[in-house]
């Protein structure tokens, strides 16, 4: 009996010495806190539509309609998952028969809604600046228009969603849905620029495409 009291204290003193020297305990690492940047920027072609009327001699009104393709340029911060400000730019004067340049530029509010871990809805709410030449057969003129722009979009993400990135702990509150992850993504969106506005009844409105980064 006093052999295995001895032996049970001699295993108990050797197991504490291999806590207390370090032994086979791993040590702690800590998480590495992570700060998202909000900040993205993007550019690709858009396709604008425009539809105006045109009195044509003696006494008519004509409806016209033309298409032309340009670019755009766009920048924005994402508060959260959900909502964010974005900025943009554009010009289409490309292969038009009478419109000689659409422009416009505005600031909008981005509601965002997560559809899977890769892509987002989202929506465009704000004031824009809108300018459009047109070349009617009788008349050339501008007409510019300061107002209320809204659009819908699709964001797809391409980041590497298996990076080291997501072991780590992110200051807000994150789902990884939609555009949240650093790296390269691509965007489709609908914007109308301005409905029946002027003497002439003037509509214009966009389909963009192209790609964006998140820093």
């Amino acid at each position: 009996m006093k052999k295995t009291i001895q032996t049970m204290a001699l295993s108990s003193l050797i197991a504490t010495s291999g806590l207390f020297g370090g032994g086979n305990i791993a040590p702690v690492v800590p998480i590495e806190e992570i700060d998202p940047n909000p900040f993205y920027v993007g550019a690709g072609l858009v396709w604008a539509g425009v539809s105006r009327d045109c009195f044509c001699p003696p006494d008519e009104t004509t409806r016209l309609k033309d298409s032309t393709w340009g670019g755009i340029i766009r920048a924005g911060y994402d508060y959260n998952q959900y909502v964010g400000i974005e900025v943009r730019a554009l010009q289409s004067s490309i292969e038009s028969d009478w419109v000689d340049k659409t422009t416009h530029y505005g600031i909008f509010v981005k509601p965002m809604m997560p559809i899977d871990e890769q892509m987002n809805i989202y929506g465009l709410l704000g004031y824009g600046h809108t300018e459009v030449e047109t070349d009617c057969p009788f008349l050339k003129d501008t007409f510019t228009h300061d107002g209320f722009s809204y659009g819908i979009g699709l964001e797809y993400d391409l980041s590497d969603r298996d990076s080291d990135k997501e072991e780590g702990a992110y200051d807000r509150p994150i789902d990884r849905h939609g555009e949240q992850e650093k790296g390269w993504g691509l965007f489709i969106d609908y914007q109308n620029l301005m409905h029946n506005e002027g003497p002439d009844n003037i509509k214009t409105n966009i389909i963009s495409f192209g790609i964006t980064y998140d820093f």
